[in-house]
């Protein structure tokens, strides 16, 4: 293994500051690779919840929780480890923590996903809400009756939950779960091939902001990232704004948003994207104008400062904070960066 990857699995990688930027590893110190994949703020402290996964081995994969402040390399918090329980056929052997949320009194909700032995290689969507002891319950999340491949809970906040699945005919099938009603709906950008849902928002009440990207039928522009308003009772879709990595529409021809963390004027996205540069990660904020409508974006390249990254993502956003996956040739492992 790479002295670099080493350093980061110790914690002892050292910060590594850019012009108003500061980058650092992140991972839980247990053996094996973290994949970063969601933060949400514990409310009325300065602790958040960090979501992701630990992969011990090709067939030992962890779902990964970790409460506690962002300063430090995470060293200064408390990591928890989860696997899916099911009561009627006990062979999980991948769990993926993807999107957590503060439901209070010491409870957590996150969603993902797990994979059985029975399964196969196929996802199924998870929901888990209880202490951080992994006391509480389970939730298997079944979009399209169940007739479904590859299952991924992407994120939740306040009733609802996002995602995406395949089917044997289709791929990135986005739905938006109803916590209260058990019950999923399908949700697709209009005039699209395909869909996909990676972020939420609760604005209070019935009110959402959603986030993810879809593809066009027609191939002009390639995928975009998008982001509209939502309404949990009536279903109705409002603000639907499209965005190109850095707002250059000829030039990006693949654009996905993958977190949102509401903000003062507006929100902040995690990004990635694909030019004819090449693309990367990215922050972006967006701020809500007078009518409700969106504007395009201010736009901030990320990219881990080592020579020994060859890639790096922006996987979910909290304040002026991303984490996200970097890769060496020895393997992956997770960083924060902070923005000041």
């Amino acid at each position: 293994m790479l002295k670099f990857l080493k350093s980061i699995w110790d914690g002892k990688c050292p910060f590594v500051t850019t012009l108003n930027t500061t980058y650092s590893p992140f991972n839980c110190p247990l053996s094996g690779s973290t994949a970063i994949q969601g933060i949400r703020g514990v409310e009325n402290t300065d602790d958040v919840y960090v979501s992701g996964s630990l992969e011990q081995n090709a067939n030992s994969v962890l779902g990964l929780i970790y409460k506690g402040p962002l300063s430090n390399n995470g060293s200064l918090g408390q990591w928890h480890t989860f696997t899916f329980a099911n009561d009627e056929v006990n062979d999980t052997y991948n769990t993926s923590c993807y999107g957590p949320c503060d439901i209070g009194y010491g409870n957590i909700r996150f969603v993902g996903s797990y994979k059985t032995l029975s399964s196969g290689n196929s996802a199924l969507g998870m929901m888990y809400e209880g202490p951080l002891n992994g006391s509480g319950t389970y939730t298997t999340i079944s979009p399209n009756n169940g007739n479904t491949l590859n299952v991924y809970v992407h994120s939740t906040m306040g009733d609802l939950a996002v995602g995406n699945y395949d089917t044997t005919l289709s791929t990135d099938c986005a739905f938006i779960y109803d916590i209260n009603s058990s019950k999923c709906i399908d949700f697709k950008v209009p005039n699209s091939r395909l869909t996909t849902l990676y972020g939420i928002w609760h604005n209070g009440g019935s009110s959402y902001t959603l986030a993810g990207g879809y593809t066009k039928i027609s191939p002009i522009n390639g995928q975009q990232a998008f982001i509209c308003d939502y309404d949990s009772d009536t279903h109705e879709v409002a603000n639907f704004t499209s965005f190109s990595g850095n707002n250059e529409i000829g030039k990006s021809f693949i654009t996905h948003f993958e977190g949102i963390n509401a903000s003062s004027k507006g929100y902040d996205l995690a990004a990635g994207f694909g030019n004819v540069d090449g693309g990367g990660a990215a922050y972006v904020q967006v701020i809500r104008q007078k009518d409700g409508s969106f504007t395009k974006g201010k736009w901030k390249d990320l990219k881990y400062p080592d020579q020994a990254v060859v890639f790096c993502s922006s996987d979910t956003v909290y304040k002026k904070n991303i984490l996200g996956i970097i890769l060496t040739k020895a393997g992956l492992a997770s960083y924060l960066v902070n923005l000041k």
